[in-house]
């Protein structure tokens, strides 16, 4: 297949990243919702969606959501994400499709930058923190783009700003909604089986590719 440019999922995809954000879901849930709630099993079945759609599934109103949302925000930027680690074969991953002269971005609903009192946070901190920062082409996250995946928003704003077309791409993602926007985009599909938090919602998405490990993704392109 002739490919230009590799959009890649970032949680769960490049970054394992689930044990941090559950962690501070869990910190951020003690006290407003019932603590009987498996919040492990509610993350893994939402893997995916923008935390704050899964906050306001499980508020009884948007306030006590956005309380939520506050805090686990707090939680996961200053606190939990600390402990993130790059996905094993990742950084190889990444090595050889620079020097295939590929295009590499990301599509993710994670913030991309914000700043609050404490200082900057989002995607670009992290790929920096973890020493990625000079190898994306484009990264797309929120609030770039008004919609979130599976919406098709996302992958459309990454392909603009690189000036190529849903036949120069491949989208790559841990869960279903990122197979589900790929194919909304028009552009070809890898699920990203080595991170993913459901596997059964991300083969049941009918991905064009299924990848094991993160080097079979060279050996597609």
């Amino acid at each position: 297949m002739t490919v230009k440019v590799i959009l890649l999922d970032y949680d769960d995809t490049l970054v394992d990243t689930f044990g941090s954000r559950l962690l501070a879901a869990k910190l951020a849930a003690e006290g407003i919702l019932d603590p009987e709630l498996d919040m492990n099993a509610i993350m893994r079945n939402s893997a995916g969606r923008p935390q704050r759609d899964i906050w306001k599934d499980l508020a009884d109103n948007d306030r006590t959501a956005e309380v939520l949302m506050g805090k686990y925000m707090n939680l996961y930027w200053n606190e939990t994400s600390k402990s993130i680690q790059i996905f094993p074969g990742v950084e190889d991953l990444l090595s050889e499709l620079m020097l295939r002269k590929l295009k590499i971005g990301i599509v993710t609903s994670k913030v991309r930058l914000m700043h609050n009192a404490t200082g900057p946070y989002g995607v670009l901190v992290e790929i920096k923190r973890l020493g990625l920062n000079d190898i994306f082409d484009v990264i797309v996250g929120w609030p770039d783009v008004e919609e979130s995946k599976p919406h098709p928003a996302p992958i459309y704003y990454a392909l603009n700003q690189l000036q190529l077309s849903p036949n120069d791409a491949i989208m790559v993602g841990d869960s279903h909604i990122d197979i589900k926007a790929a194919k909304r985009a028009g552009v070809t599909s890898a699920a990203a089986k080595w991170g993913t938090l459901n596997e059964h919602l991300l083969i049941e998405s009918n991905p064009d590719y299924v990848l094991e490990l993160p080097h079979q993704l060279t050996e597609l392109v």
